[in-house]
Formats: C-alpha cells, sequence, structure tokens
C-alpha cells in the first residue's frame, strides 16, 4: 500500500486527487488535509481510500506517509512542511506543485536529507488530461522518481527536466499555455462573428475545432507534419496561414510570449524567495 498525504485541495488540489482515484488502483491510499475540506470530502463520499482532515492536529497518527504533496499557495508552504513534520520519514518524498518556492527553501523546512521534487502540472488535471514535467533534487532515489512518473503518467502526460531552472519555462510553456490556446480560440470566435456565423455556431465550431486538433495532435505528435497534411497548395487554409504569418511572425510572437512568461516567473521566485 502507498500511502500519500495530498496538503491543500483547492482548485488543482482537488484535481490531482480526483484524478489519482480514476486512474490509480487500490494499492493508493490518501490522506487529504485542507482548512476547507468538507466540499471536497462531501464530493467523495464512500471514497474509502481517502481519509479528510481540516488540521494537521487530526492527521492520523503510526507511520509516515510514502509521499507528501504539496498543493498550497507559495506562502503557506512552508508553515504547512512544519505542521507535518511527524508525516515526514526518512523514505518520503515530498512533492511540491508551489509555483516559485524552489527546492533549496523547501529543504530548509523539510526534515534533514529530506528527497523532494518540484512538479509542474497545469490545468489540464482538472479533466485527467495533466500536462506536468518536475525536477528532481537530490537525494531522491530511482524508486521515489518512479512514484513521482507513475503519480502524474497516470493523469496525463509527464516529463523530467535537467535542471530546476528549467522549470521557468515549462511555466512559460505548458503552465501558461491553455490560456494561449484559449485566446486563440477566442479571437477565432470573434473573427467567425464577425464574417456572418451567430455566436453559438461560431463558439462550437471554434472550440471544437480547437478539440478536435489536441487529439490529433496527441496522436501524432508531429505539427509540422500535421500542418501539411492540412494545408493545399495555394488553398484556403494556405491563404489563412499566410495572413497568421505562419512562416516568421507566428514564431516570433510564440517566442515573445514565452520569454514574457518565463521572465515573470523568475521574478515571481525571486519576490518568494524573498
Amino acid at each position: 500500500m502507498t500511502k500519500l498525504l495530498l496538503v491543500g485541495a483547492g482548485r488543482m488540489g482537488a484535481a490531482l486527487l480526483k484524478g489519482w482515484l480514476h486512474a490509480l488502483d487500490e494499492s493508493f491510499s490518501f490522506v487529504v488535509l485542507d482548512p476547507n475540506v468538507a466540499k471536497l470530502q462531501a464530493d467523495l463520499a464512500g471514497e474509502s481510500r481517502c481519509t479528510f482532515c481540516a488540521s494537521a492536529r487530526d492527521l492520523p497518527g503510526g507511520a509516515a506517509v510514502d509521499g507528501v504533496v504539496l498543493a498550497t499557495k507559495p506562502q503557506m508552504l512552508c508553515d504547512a512542511l512544519l505542521q507535518i513534520a511527524p508525516q515526514i520519514g526518512p523514505q518520503t518524498i515530498v512533492i511540491s506543485i508551489a509555483a516559485g518556492v524552489e527546492t533549496a527553501r523547501i529543504a530548509l523546512a523539510a526534515q534533514p536529507a529530506t528527497a523532494i521534487v518540484r512538479a509542474m502540472p497545469n490545468i489540464g488535471a482538472m479533466v485527467g488530461c495533466s500536462v506536468t514535467a518536475a525536477y528532481a533534487a537530490a537525494p531522491t532515489s530511482l524508486p521515489q522518481q518512479a512514484l513521482v512518473e507513475h503519480l502524474f503518467a497516470a493523469i496525463g502526460i509527464f516529463s523530467w527536466v535537467d535542471a530546476e531552472a528549467d522549470l521557468h519555462a515549462v511555466t512559460a510553456l505548458s503552465g501558461s499555455g491553455p490560456a494561449y490556446y484559449f485566446a486563440l480560440c477566442e479571437a477565432m470566435t470573434a473573427a467567425a462573428i464577425d464574417l456572418g456565423l451567430n455566436t453559438m455556431a461560431a463558439r462550437k465550431l471554434a472550440a471544437g475545432t480547437l478539440a478536435a486538433a489536441g487529439l490529433l495532435i496527441a496522436k501524432t505528435p508531429d505539427p509540422a507534419a500535421l500542418r501539411q497534411m492540412v494545408t493545399s497548395p495555394n488553398g484556403t487554409t494556405a491563404a489563412g496561414l499566410a495572413a497568421l504569418g505562419a512562416d516568421d511572425g507566428l514564431m516570433r510572437l510564440s517566442a515573445q510570449a514565452l520569454a514574457a512568461a518565463a521572465k515573470r516567473s523568475c521574478e515571481l521566485a525571486r519576490v518568494s524567495d524573498g
């Protein structure tokens, strides 16, 4: 039996928990700690693999848990670690999804020699389709890394990064990325309405096209090949792509967007450390 303690059951924490309950087998059990846990407890009434606690004082005693998932607000993370110290043993891995809190700072609040992983899932966790990247700090063992990979691969796409600083690029790409696609969908919907489509049809067609494109690229992870497949020479798609500046302008805008988001991630990390 693998026992996990989830600290923080807000939007992302609750989404991860529901995804894990759906995807993982009965060998996984969860203790959920959140002062506002009552609603989630009601949503998951009858789920025998979960124990819900509104206070650290209510946490069950006994052996340390196998893993702690920190899904608190960044400014609350270190205090939360101090409160759950009895739950952390020599073999416990601490997995933080808090943005901007580096492993060195987490280590100061954790037990000595605690294995720490920073993971960055995205909003796709709300529909069981998260995109997650993670960085493992020493002394995280290979079995502990395997546990992290198993957890997040069970609810979507998972990838390790080589350096903690890479998580700024992850933030810019997969963390903020869904908003870029949503913004494009908004813009395409508005443009279709301007061309004469009624609002409902424009929304359905734009959203459906985005969803279908996502399914296609999940099966064939080569966007260039897919773009070429749907683009006939001198056809309507080619005309639209030319207007978007796909060969140059779109590349430049995308680079600017990711650079701006990564820069802001760095700035927020410095504020958090301060």
